[in-house]
């Protein structure tokens, strides 16, 4: 991924978003954006994610069995840093959370601002999850940047929203029986048969549910070109994004293999965020398409 150099805007704009986004602090800093880490919950033990909890040592837990579970920012975080932002005197505040319906995350920064009294923030549900959050995060600031208008940047941020598409590829059913996703009975006959697995977030962001089973990968991955292509992806029009939970190897294969159907198309591959690793678990493969 090309790194922008910072702008200068007319207006003094923030973009904020959360750690569902694939942002990391880094990535995050790099394009000053404003991060706003999950909580995530293992043994009763909350961490900041990307603050006092890596995605490595969260990729160590699971390996370990453990079952982390996230939850919404916790409230007095949000007020204190809407509380710094509101000191700096912003024109305004633009901060895209995961889908509401995922997440309470949108309702917690709502509550957070009647509570801190802030007219100039504006929060977008990007009824994604993910990657796309990311993309939108970064475009908000690319036209923040150039001078933008309020109404442009979150007119911009919803046609992103309805003009994307996300998939979930995991790698076993481990994870999807211990989060309750999948049944215990259906599970363990899913892995004997030795069927795949491929989820999708609905259209309007509500949830996640099963799109196909197959037995092969390279079906699974069929299935993503048939889908992509009935969307009308293309390398003039669209990103592909592809996020792994600790297994690059299957997202160069799943690259390959759509970079063979939508030839000059942009790929940005990175780390799963916590949120969808705990409900994909280890070896699981997120793939959006976004449009530019």
């Amino acid at each position: 991924m090309m790194i922008k150099m910072k702008g200068e805007s007319m207006n003094k704009y923030l973009i904020v978003s959360d750690t569902t986004s694939a942002l990391d602090a880094k990535l995050a800093e790099q394009y000053d954006i404003e991060l706003v880490s999950l909580s995530v919950i293992i043994d009763k033990q909350e961490y900041k994610d990307q603050i006092n909890i890596t995605t490595n040592q969260l990729y160590d837990q699971l390996r370990e069995g453990k079952i982390p579970t996230t939850s919404q920012p916790n409230q007095a975080y949000v007020q204190e840093l809407m509380q710094q932002w509101k000191k700096e005197n912003y024109d305004a505040i633009f901060i895209i959370t995961c889908s509401s319906d995922l997440s309470g995350t949108y309702n917690g920064f709502n509550l957070a601002k009647d509570t801190v009294g802030m007219d100039n923030l504006y929060i977008i549900d990007s009824r994604q999850v993910g990657s796309p959050i990311m993309d939108m995060a970064i475009h908000a600031k690319e036209l923040a940047n150039n001078g933008a208008s309020i109404d442009e940047i979150i007119n911009a941020i919803k046609y992103k929203t309805d003009n994307s598409f996300s998939f979930l590829y995991p790698a076993n059913f481990t994870q999807l029986k211990k989060g309750g996703r999948l049944s215990p009975a259906a599970a363990n006959i899913a892995s004997m048969l030795k069927i795949q697995a491929l989820l999708y977030l609905k259209e309007d962001g509500s949830c996640v549910e099963m799109f196909s089973l197959s037995r092969s990968e390279s079906k699974i991955i069929q299935t993503i070109v048939n889908k992509f292509k009935e969307l009308h992806v293309l390398a003039n029009t669209h990103k592909i994004y592809l996020a792994h939970a600790d297994n690059l190897k299957r997202a160069e294969k799943i690259k390959a293999r759509l970079n063979e159907e939508f030839q000059g198309i942009e790929f940005i591959i990175s780390a799963l965020p916590a949120v969808l690793t705990c409900h994909g678990g280890l070896g699981c493969v997120s793939i959006h398409s976004i449009i530019k």
